[in-house]
Formats: C-alpha cells, sequence, structure tokens
C-alpha cells in the first residue's frame, strides 16, 4: 500500500513536467519555426532568390536596349534594326526572307 502511494505521488509530480514536455515537443515538431517550416521557408527564398536573378539579367538587357535609345545619343545601327523589324522597313534593293 505504500509503494502505491509514492508511485502516485511521483506520477503526481510528474504530470506536470511531463505535459510541458509533450507540449514543448509537439510545437517543435508542428510550429510557425519548425524544422518542417524551416525548410519550406528555405525552398521558397532559393526560388525567389532565382526569380530575382532572372528578372535582374531581364532589367540589364532593358536598360541595353534603353541606353541604345537614349535621347543623348540614339545609336544608328540599333535604330536601323529596330525600324526594319517592327516597321517592315528596307532599300529598294535588298530581298528580305521571313522565318516562320
Amino acid at each position: 500500500m505504500k509503494n502505491a502511494k509514492t508511485l502516485f505521488s511521483r506520477v503526481k509530480m510528474m504530470t506536470v513536467p511531463l505535459c510541458a514536455l509533450l507540449i514543448s515537443v509537439y510545437f517543435a515538431a508542428h510550429g510557425f519555426k519548425s524544422i518542417t517550416s524551416q525548410n519550406k521557408l528555405h525552398e521558397e527564398i532559393t526560388a525567389l532568390e532565382e526569380r530575382q536573378k532572372e528578372i535582374r539579367s531581364m532589367r540589364d538587357n532593358l536598360d541595353l536596349h534603353v541606353g541604345l535609345l537614349s535621347s543623348n545619343h540614339v545609336d544608328p545601327d540599333y535604330l536601323d534594326e529596330l525600324a526594319r523589324k517592327d516597321l517592315g522597313f528596307s532599300h529598294p534593293d535588298e530581298i528580305i526572307f521571313q522565318n516562320k
């Protein structure tokens, strides 16, 4: 009988720390800053950094084209290329091949 009382008192003393430990483990596994959430965030960061590199290269390309058409100095070769491509201008003695 005395053993049962001491066992019951030990279990009673361990209930609160055990519940606290279980709650901590649950939130460590499923909480906002859990391991799985950290992995998902890391994958998302990697994808967004890749997208940023693509956008940066597109922007650099556009900056180059804007620089060629700046109001201070227009590159005549680039202007000629754009006029031929977009407006269909050509000289009368030129033969034009179109790829479709």
